[in-house]
């Protein structure tokens, strides 16, 4: 199943409508340095043998994996060739990339490691989107798989999503924790998902991945709450154990509970979840 996703009005237009824009600019290897997020994977296919649904299934097998966990994460392209990638959980992943001579980018990594996988051509390129195209042949049927990108501008208020400072709670405790430590622990959480949506809403990412968030919120149209608690749910695995996770949900119950009215943006709801998420890491 594909993951949910939640969207909103501004909805990104990948290629513009202009001439220029529709014929896009030339694409080095620094082009790709930065930071990027994979708002959508899409496929489709070309079948000549004549076994559609055995191809069909071929097809289910490989994309299921890239729908769940490429849709929607952020990847950090470095000019030394190593790539990060952040799917959505505690750990982040890394791998490697080249930008070859043949103006093909080889990527390497948990989910791309078979060459018919990891081998992607530009298929077009503008100033911060980004879209690319990987063939995988399977006897005489063909998938043309394409991935459209959004590049993740930081700046003031904006933070970078892989900068260390605000990255700390992903390191993971090596013992049972003090209520001080949970609550600082549950704080880093909270500020970097207002960070994450800060940078959803600059650069005009047109929805979000509610099954990539490791904290037990709900998010509404204006408003957010606490999800019971679950002891199988990822965002557990940002504590030592079951019981320091216990104590963080009570925490962020506690903390709603002082909550003193919600933020209103004029129902921009992201910036209502940038301030909305801060009150409640303030209020622990």
């Amino acid at each position: 199943m594909k993951p949910i996703l939640l969207f909103f009005s501004a909805i990104i237009i990948l290629n513009s409508c202009s001439d220029n824009a529709s014929t896009g600019l030339p694409f080095t290897k620094d082009s790709l340095i930065g930071n990027w997020m994979m708002i959508r994977v899409k496929q489709n296919a070309i079948i000549l043998s004549g076994r559609s649904d055995a191809f069909y299934d071929y097809r289910d097998s490989v994309m299921e994996p890239l729908y769940n966990n490429l849709e929607m994460a952020a990847f950090r392209f470095q000019p030394t060739g190593v790539v990060t990638v952040d799917e959505g959980k505690v750990e982040k992943t890394t791998g490697n990339w080249v930008f070859n001579d043949k103006r093909e980018l080889l990527m390497q990594y948990k989910y791309l490691i078979e060459k018919n996988k990891s081998l992607f051509s530009v298929k077009h390129y503008w100033h911060d989107s980004l879209q690319l195209e990987n063939v995988i042949e399977r006897n005489t049927d063909t998938m043309y798989v394409t991935y459209y990108l959004v590049k993740l501008r930081t700046n003031d208020t904006v933070p970078d999503l892989f900068d260390p400072a605000i990255n700390k709670w992903r390191e993971r405790p090596q013992q049972a924790e003090s209520e001080d430590a949970i609550k600082l622990r549950l704080k880093q959480v909270l500020y970097y998902y207002s960070a994450y949506f800060a940078n959803i809403s600059a650069n005009k990412v047109p929805y979000f991945n509610i099954t990539k968030i490791l904290a037990p919120i709900k998010f509404y149209s204006g408003g957010i709450g606490v999800k019971r608690y679950k002891e199988d749910d990822d965002w557990t695995k940002v504590f030592y154990d079951n019981e320091d996770a216990k104590k963080a949900h009570v925490m962020l119950n506690h903390a709603f509970d002082n909550i003193k009215g919600y933020p209103d943006r004029g129902r921009d709801y992201v910036q209502e979840y940038i301030a909305a998420l801060k009150m409640v890491a303030d209020a622990l």
